[in-house]
């Protein structure tokens, strides 16, 4: 795993880069505490048979910070600057909560650079002029919650569902939390339910490769 400096308009991402194959960028959440450490379950395993950039969203971790907070709208623009900088045509997306809601503004913003889309216990508009923006989502999307998420309530996951064209939904289980899994933490499904939803999503990247 490679620590990597990336400069756009936008200012300076910083990734943790593993593998190699089609490029999945991954984005946390809202969080001070988030950082490409938030990943650090999945990181190899999606990384067996893709390039996995773990992002330092702007202003986070070792990123480029600002005294003013960048919204939603402007790390989406800010991680489409990222494909351009790194000369990829297009990415998976994977979003945690608030970053899942930026990885909706990218796949609807600039629908040719998303190959893929996973949304993780994601944040979402309930506004019907919101949701109708979803039906520009081009490529294949997963969406993955806790059924137990006490941040973002599961309904949610339906909804999103209806709104994404060529979408589909898992809910992991109470009985499908690792064992270790911190039993306060009912919103990080990544982390939680490491075992399983590594081998969901990664089936997901590789179905039809």
């Amino acid at each position: 795993m490679e620590s990597k400096f990336v400069q756009t308009p936008s200012g300076k991402f910083h990734a943790m880069v593993a593998g190699a194959g089609e490029p999945v960028l991954l984005i946390h959440g809202y969080t001070s505490a988030s950082t490409w450490r938030v990943w650090e379950k999945n990181i190899s395993a999606l990384a067996e048979h893709n390039c996995v950039y773990a992002m330092d969203m702007i202003g986070y971790g070792e990123s480029d910070k600002r005294q003013v907070p960048v919204d939603a709208p402007g790390q989406a623009r800010a991680l489409i600057e990222l494909l351009d900088a790194e000369n990829l045509e297009h990415a998976g997306l994977i979003g945690l909560s608030w970053g899942g809601g930026i990885a909706q503004i990218v796949a609807t913003a600039a629908p040719k650079r998303v190959n893929r889309l996973v949304l993780v216990d994601s944040s979402y508009s309930q506004k019907q002029e919101r949701l109708a923006l979803l039906k520009k989502i081009e490529c294949p999307a997963l969406i993955v919650w806790d059924e137990d998420d006490a941040v973002i309530p599961v309904a949610g996951a339906q909804m999103l569902a209806n709104a994404i064209p060529n979408s589909r939904v898992r809910i992991f289980k109470r009985e499908e939390r690792d064992p270790d899994a911190d039993p306060e933490n009912r919103h990080w499904s990544q982390m939680t339910h490491s075992k399983e939803w590594n081998r969901v999503v990664g089936e997901f990247l590789t179905r039809g490769k």
